[in-house]
Formats: structure tokens, C-alpha cells, sequence
């Protein structure tokens, strides 16, 4: 019989074919990465995890983790001091910077570290984190498999799982502005569960060796471990007090800003599914404000005027949208009570002072003036009278406060629970979802916002999902007076 030869395209199929076909799926390594930290049942056993050693060099360290998602790792070497820390309402860090609680992507970071931390892919794919296989590398000498963990607001971290033993050999994700690499070596049981014995961290140039001499799980935690330490030498306000004051301020300031026309700069990035940032969007908009409702003009796109053709076509729109703001009073009346229902359905900073409740206060420094800085979370037994107040007790989140001014410096906020606009046939927003804002003291005369944050996953309609980070500066406030008329223009500088 005459043997059956193969040609070298044939054979380098083959064997392509054959390694796709032992490759594993992204489920089936996590499947498997479970399995070799000790199974789904011993680690849904631990609650907490304790591992403490020393740091190379003369130092110390002390890594804990609560369940769902407290977090506190504290490294100490030489000089060198630096505690990061979730409660699971606020993040906090210190450092040679000082104490000061966490903003905007760091903060997220945080959260999204003290999760991941808590869950070893038990959550997965019930919390809509993505894993999707990069590929196969080299770490370490060793072959592994690269799984970019993406959570459902876009933060990404790449895990290098060894092809053997299918434990972590190493982790990459952002922060501070670069990157961090955490590596893990010599893993043993302790109560059923695999846990490293050495670990090594890499913030930009700086490298810590850590060797773990105690590993611990489900101890009793020293009470407040996670919370912002409390180191105030001047009283605290009254809080009950602080929020009425805030909350008429905030009244005052978000009516006040009908009496301004200003600059908004937009700023837009919309998220693919594997978290990667797609074309980036800039828009200029001129606007003021008519029968309280807020008239955006787009004069500015990607850096550019608008075309001559696009702004006669903006003009036109925005002429027609006043004709029809400046009708006759009647309608204007009716205009006026559908703006007070929808002004029930705006998810605003006072909205949220008059559902929520202020804990945790604290001082500390903030672009380089003191701040009392709040946790706020929705007011138990708190009944919504509105639909605003429903999306309101969804939320929790911090406020940096200027005590002298009785006014709100920064707010962030945090959508725990998916919000549904228009029973979520209109737009859902997603769990995870954040905002940030900020207000500051315009002409040293009124306090107006200055800019806002948003990184969401929504779904609209029901079909299309999509995630996007905005940023919004708000500048050039002017005060701004209009006659009735249809050829109302904002004043020039």
C-alpha cells in the first residue's frame, strides 16, 4: 500500500487545527484556575483573608480583604509608607502626599481592586465582568495564558495564569497615571486554599519583594481597619445642620445658574466591549438659559468651527427651539409645570442631599484648601416621592465640602443598582455606573458648577448597549440678561 504523504502546507495545517482544537476557552481556564485554588465550595467559605510578612529591605506589610469588598494593604519599607484601603462606600489612601480620600478613575480603580480581590471569578459572569484570552506568552520562564478581566464600567487588568498549574503568576492593570505589575510565586494551602507565599510589586520604577510569613482566613478584623483613620484636631461640624445648609445652598446655586450664559466643553469617549477607548469627540457648546430650561448652541467640533452650512443649521435649530420657549403665555404656563415634573426626574446634587444621609465626616485637604469630606448613602425607611428619589436611594458616594462657604467643592456618585428611565424602554443605566462634579466660586461672587464625569454602561432602547466616558468643563460664565424675542444670541466677551 502506498504510504500517503503530506505537504508542508498540509502538516502546518494540521497541526494548527490540532493545537486549536487542546487549546482551552477563556471558561474553561477560569473553570480550571478555580479548581486549583481549592474549588468553588472552600472558596466561597472564606470571607476574609489576612496575609502579613516582611518587605525586602527592612519593612513590612499587611494585606487584608473582607468580603464582598473591603480592601487594605498597607506597605512599609525604610522611610517609605503608603496605605490604600475600600470600605465599601469610599477609598482612601496615604502616602507621601499625605491622607486624603480617593477621586474620579482612582477611585473606581479602587473599587473595582477590592471586588476583584474578594470574588477569584466566583461572580463571573453574574456581575458582567468580561474575560476575554488575549493569547499565550512567557512570564517568568514559564508558559501562561493572558485573560483580560474587564469589569462592566471598562477597568481592565490583564492575569497571566500559568498553562500548568492554572495559578496566577501575574497581574497588570493601570494606576496613577501608568501601571502596576503584581507577581505571585510559591503558593500553599491554608484551610483548603492556595495562597502565594511571595509576592512582588512594580509601580513605575519602584520594586517591593514580599515574603508572606502568616496567611490567615475568616479572623476577626480590627474594627474600623477599613474606614478613613480619624485624626481631626478641630471639632467636626454638625451634620444634620451641614446638610439643610448645604442643601439650601445647593437650591440657591442650581437656580442661580439660569442667570449665567457659559462655555461647555464636552468631551466624549465611548467604550468597546473589550474596554478599548474608540475615536474621542469634542464638542464646544455656547449656552443660557430661557424659561428655566438650559439652550445649548454647538459652535465647535473636534477642535474646528462649524462648517458654514452646519452652523446655519445649528442656528436655525436653536432659533426655532426659542420661537417655540417664548410662545404665548398660556403655553408658557403649561411649559412651566411639565418643567417642575421633569425638574422631579433629574438626578441633581440637591436631589441627592434630600434623600440621602451624611456619614463618616472628616477633614483633609483638597487642591490645597481644607475640606470636610462626607460619605453619603440613601436615608433608610426614606419613601421616593418622585422617580428621582427612586434612582437617588440607588446611589451612594462622597462630598468634599468648603465649611466656611457651606458649599459642595466635589461630589462623587456611584450607581449601585441598575436605574431604568421610562421603566428602561427609554435608557438603562447599568450598576457601576459614575459621576463626579465639581463647583467652585465664580467672579468671587456666586458658586456655579465648573465640571462633571461620566463613566456609564447604559443600554438603550432595550437593544443597543455602550459605555462612555464624558468629561464637561464649564467656563467663561457671564452674567446674561435677554429681552423677549426670537433673536436672542448669548452676549459676546
Amino acid at each position: 500500500m502506498t504510504a500517503t504523504r503530506l505537504t508542508p502546507f498540509a502538516c502546518a495545517a494540521l497541526l494548527a487545527l490540532t493545537a486549536a482544537a487542546e487549546a482551552p476557552t477563556t471558561r474553561q481556564i477560569v473553570e480550571r484556575h478555580v479548581k486549583a485554588l481549592g474549588g468553588t465550595k472552600a472558596l466561597k467559605a472564606v470571607t476574609s483573608t489576612r496575609l502579613s510578612g516582611t518587605v525586602e529591605g527592612g519593612g513590612e506589610f499587611l494585606w487584608q480583604t473582607r468580603a464582598p469588598s473591603a480592601y487594605y494593604l498597607e506597605l512599609r519599607r525604610g522611610d517609605s509608607h503608603t496605605v490604600e484601603a475600600f470600605n465599601g462606600k469610599s477609598a482612601w489612601q496615604e502616602d507621601g502626599a499625605g491622607l486624603h480620600t480617593l477621586t474620579g478613575s482612582e477611585q473606581a480603580r479602587a473599587r473595582a481592586e477590592a471586588a476583584y480581590r474578594n470574588d477569584h471569578f466566583l461572580g463571573y459572569p453574574k456581575d458582567k465582568t468580561r474575560l476575554s484570552l488575549l493569547g499565550r506568552e512567557t512570564a517568568d520562564g514559564r508558559a501562561v495564558f493572558v485573560v483580560a478581566h474587564t469589569t462592566d464600567t471598562g477597568i481592565q487588568r490583564k492575569v497571566y495564569l500559568d498553562a500548568q498549574t492554572y495559578l496566577i503568576l501575574k497581574e497588570e492593570h493601570p494606576r496613577d497615571g501608568g501601571s502596576q505589575q503584581i507577581a505571585f510565586g510559591d503558593y500553599r494551602a491554608v484551610d483548603g486554599v492556595q495562597e502565594p507565599q511571595r509576592i512582588r510589586f512594580v509601580r513605575g520604577g519602584d520594586t517591593l519583594e514580599l515574603r508572606v510569613e502568616k496567611a490567615a482566613h475568616n479572623i476577626a478584623i480590627e474594627a474600623g481597619l477599613f474606614d478613613y483613620p480619624r485624626r481631626e484636631s478641630a471639632p467636626l461640624p454638625d451634620l444634620p445642620a451641614l446638610l439643610k445648609q448645604l442643601e439650601d445652598n445647593q437650591k440657591a446655586l442650581e437656580k442661580a445658574r439660569a442667570d449665567y450664559t457659559y462655555t461647555k466643553t464636552e468631551t466624549s469617549m465611548e467604550i468597546d466591549d473589550a474596554g478599548r477607548p474608540k475615536k474621542e469627540t469634542v464638542r464646544v457648546y455656547e449656552v443660557f438659559h430661557l424659561v428655566g430650561r438650559p439652550v445649548e448652541k454647538l459652535v465647535a467640533k473636534d477642535g474646528r468651527p462649524l462648517k458654514e452650512d452646519e452652523a446655519k443649521k445649528e442656528q436655525q435649530r436653536v432659533e426655532k427651539l426659542l420661537r417655540e420657549l417664548q410662545d404665548d403665555e398660556k403655553k408658557r404656563t403649561e411649559r412651566e409645570a411639565r418643567k417642575k415634573d421633569d425638574d422631579d426626574d433629574e438626578l441633581t446634587i440637591s436631589q441627592i442631599l434630600r434623600v440621602c444621609q451624611l456619614v463618616n465626616p472628616r477633614r483633609e485637604r483638597f487642591r490645597g484648601q481644607e475640606v470636610v469630606v462626607v460619605d453619603f448613602e440613601p436615608r433608610p425607611g426614606e419613601k421616593a416621592k418622585s422617580r428621582a428619589e427612586s434612582w437617588v436611594q440607588k446611589v451612594s458616594g462622597n462630598i468634599w465640602i468648603d465649611e466656611h462657604a457651606k458649599e459642595i467643592v466635589r461630589a462623587d456618585v456611584r450607581v449601585n443598582d441598575a436605574i431604568k428611565m421610562a421603566g428602561g424602554l427609554v435608557l438603562s443605566l447599568q450598576k457601576g455606573a459614575t459621576f463626579a462634579f465639581e463647583q467652585e466660586l465664580v467672579n468671587g461672587e456666586v458658586w456655579l458648577p465648573s465640571s462633571a464625569e461620566i463613566n456609564a454602561s447604559a443600554r438603550v432602547l432595550l437593544v443597543k448597549g455602550f459605555k462612555i466616558n464624558q468629561r464637561m468643563r464649564f467656563s467663561d460664565y457671564r452674567k446674561f440678561g435677554v429681552e423677549t424675542s426670537t433673536e436672542i444670541k448669548p452676549p459676546k466677551p
